[in-house]
């Protein structure tokens, strides 16, 4: 019987030297240089060794041209969608990205006109604001309801929204990003039904799709019929396997329309294709041994979210959202004064870096979002220290 791999995530794995974007601007963003990092949404775990191993294979060869778009890359996605999301999916429904941000940029490209606007889902991941206004658009935000401690869609303002005529795009974060939301059927069905009734495209954003925390499942927008006619999703193995510098992104657009818009705006971008390594690591991660490591990866993960979560009920005046799904934890500190004076306190008494709610639009401002995918020690002892700071008078 083969050995089964336990993967290790407790011990700490330096990324001092590496360029390390969460490490290296922290003199940037914080003002101090060793603050301790838990904001930029990658993990401070390794990835399993078996994709180490395959992208340590091909660096093997000493040439690195121009590679094609070879069968195993496309094989590996349909089975890791039909795997892992219960998807079927079409070889040719499916075209790859350098990133999930790098497509939401495109399909504002392909899908709205200058004069145009694009609906959001607010607080939500920034770059569907920025990319929006940086391609000229104007970004149609339709703020979440909070209700018993989980984000809710206010679906009589989105409809409002949608049947604007300058409206012709919504972008969607399935799971939520920063909320930890998982969208039910019924609410994906009824996103749809509002899109497609007011001829507005929906963009799902699925980067979080894999960290699910059991009890709850994620629901793929490729699995509404409704949506089929005007919905893509957008996926990546930065996430799951914490390979986002790869820049390994796919999206899938299942009708063949749409799909041809979105392939036009790649090639007047030249922006359809990935680097030879982000190949290798996409036909290698999405198997059944990244299916083993992922479910290692969320049992862990949840956890990191429930024990952060416990630690912080000490604090009576900051709530905190459970998340379903993500290893992110959306918590809510406005009882303590401006968001300018809680930044103060977390690096200065703290020593903590935290993803300012701001980032995720005005909705979010007074929020802090916390990043769960550390070693536990790690990170179970800064939320100690946050949680000493904020105690105080």
């Amino acid at each position: 019987m083969e050995e089964k791999i336990v993967y290790d995530f407790d011990t700490p794995v330096s990324r001092l030297g590496t360029h390390a974007e969460k490490y290296d601007s922290r003199e940037r963003f914080f003002g101090e240089s060793e603050v301790e990092p838990f904001w930029i949404a990658d993990m401070d775990l390794p990835s399993p060794a078996f994709l180490v191993e395959a992208l340590r294979e091909r660096i093997g060869h000493p040439m690195f041209g121009y590679t094609e778009q070879y069968d195993d890359v496309f094989e590996s996605i349909i089975w890791w969608m039909n795997h892992q999301h219960r998807v079927t999916v079409k070889q040719d429904w499916v075209l790859l990205s350098p990133s999930v941000v790098t497509s939401i940029s495109l399909a504002i490209q392909a899908f709205t006109k200058p004069t145009d606007s694009v609906a959001v889902l607010s607080p939500v991941y920034g770059p569907f604001f920025s990319c929006t206004e940086l391609n000229g658009r104007c970004v149609a935000d339709c703020s979440l309801l909070v209700e018993n401690g989980r984000f809710e869609i206010d679906f009589r303002a989105l409809e409002t929204i949608l049947s604007r005529s300058d409206v012709t795009l919504l972008f969607l974060c399935n799971p939520h990003n920063p909320g930890g939301r998982v969208w039910r059927e019924e609410e994906l069905h009824g996103l749809s039904v509002l899109c497609r009734d007011n001829g507005v495209i929906l963009f799902s954003d699925e980067i979080h799709s894999d960290i699910v925390y059991p009890p709850a499942c994620n629901t793929s927008l490729l699995t509404i019929n409704v949506a089929k006619a005007i919905g893509m999703v957008a996926h990546s193995i930065g996430k799951t396997f914490n390979a986002s510098g790869l820049q390994a992104s796919f999206i899938i657009i299942p009708d063949s329309g749409l799909r041809l818009r979105f392939r036009a705006a790649q090639d007047h971008a030249h922006a359809g294709d990935i680097n030879l390594l982000g190949k290798v690591a996409l036909a290698r991660a999405l198997s059944p041994e990244g299916a083993e490591y992922k479910r290692q990866l969320i049992a862990y993960l949840q956890e990191n979210t429930k024990q952060v979560c416990n630690k912080f009920q000490a604090l009576a005046n900051v709530e905190v959202m459970v998340p379903e799904a993500t290893f992110l934890l959306w918590c809510d500190f406005r009882k303590y004064g401006s968001w300018q004076e809680v930044f103060r306190r977390l690096i200065k008494g703290a020593n903590v870096g935290l993803s300012g709610g701001t980032f995720f639009g005005p909705a979010g401002e007074g929020w802090f979002r916390v990043n769960c995918a550390h070693p536990r020690a790690q990170l179970l002892s800064a939320v100690d220290r946050i949680v000493d700071e904020f105690s105080r008078a």
